[in-house]
């Protein structure tokens, strides 16, 4: 079990030892500026920026608001190049990115005006597998069909129908997470929970962190919305929170979150996580400033 370390506001987390043979160092928080540590004995140590590498390295993106793209994830940025889209497309929201963990995820999509009926449907590489038509925005994985496998990739469509005519459509690729690297997420998150840690320092570093070095953006989100959901009145579970939303092209929600962890840190005299979150917010504004203008973006 790890030891609770002192608060220390100057800390810049850059990651954390989760296994070593020397004891007193086991759920250690790394900070910038630590001269650490490539000779640590049967060590493993999460880093929250650079992957697994080591030694840890401070994130190199920053977010200065008088980039072209300022936005924490500059992916994200290439994607929407020309914008997010009319808004009249049933864009594919959940599952979040392009990665699974669960074989049999749910499906959440935008409602698009006039449709009366969506189509859900599922193919691999070589045919479609299942398909299912609903009044509602959502879907369940039904329990009749197989789940789904890592060794393939999954084209998820929904096309939107007026009566019984199509009228528009969107998709998306997903792969299921394999099994070697289940097995060693599984073993990271082991050696977090093994630590006790404070839960929402947890969420918003470490089980963030492990997360995304797999690419599983929905797990992110789902680990952050669960401390939300507790009843967590920490900013920067707010702030990371709106750093996956803008990952997951949800900039509405993203300025919801933003907002929510400037009011929490400036209540709090957090001035730490006031700055950031105020600095996170401006990029958003600056970046959302030069897309073109159109219809408020559904949730």
């Amino acid at each position: 079990m790890a030891q609770v370390q002192p608060k220390n506001d100057a800390c810049e987390p850059i990651g954390r030892i989760l296994k070593t043979n020397q004891q007193n160092l086991v759920g250690k928080l790394l900070c910038n500026g630590d001269q650490i540590v490539s000779q640590i004995k049967g060590g493993m140590v999460l880093c929250y920026f650079s992957g697994s590498e080591q030694p840890c390295q401070p994130k190199k993106q920053t977010r200065n608001s008088r980039k072209k793209c300022p936005l924490s994830s500059r992916s994200f940025c290439k994607r929407i190049k020309g914008g997010q889209g009319s808004g009249e497309t049933p864009r594919i929201i959940t599952p979040y990115g392009r990665w699974l963990l669960e074989t049999r995820p749910s499906f959440t999509w935008l409602a698009v005006p006039g449709a009366t009926k969506y189509q859900l449907e599922v193919a691999d590489q070589e045919k479609g597998l299942w398909s299912i038509t609903t009044t509602s925005t959502s879907a369940a994985y039904p329990t009749e069909q197989a789940p789904l496998s890592s060794e393939n990739h999954y084209k998820v469509s929904v096309v939107a129908y007026r009566n019984d005519v199509p009228i528009v459509a969107d998709s998306s690729i997903f792969r299921l997470l394999d099994s070697a690297k289940t097995r060693r997420l599984q073993q990271t998150i082991q050696l977090i929970r093994r630590l006790n840690l404070d839960p929402d320092q947890e969420a918003y570093l470490d089980l963030n962190a492990a997360y995304l070095d797999e690419g599983l953006l929905n797990q992110s989100i789902k680990a952050l919305r669960d401390r939300v959901q507790s009843g967590s009145n920490h900013p920067e579970i707010f702030r990371v929170l709106a750093e996956r939303y803008i990952d997951a092209k949800l900039l509405s929600e993203a300025r919801k979150q933003y907002l929510k962890a400037k009011q929490l840190a400036k209540a709090q005299g957090n001035q730490i996580a006031l700055k950031k979150a105020t600095e996170g917010l401006q990029a958003l504004d600056r970046y959302q400033s030069q897309l073109p203008e159109r219809k408020n973006e559904a949730q």
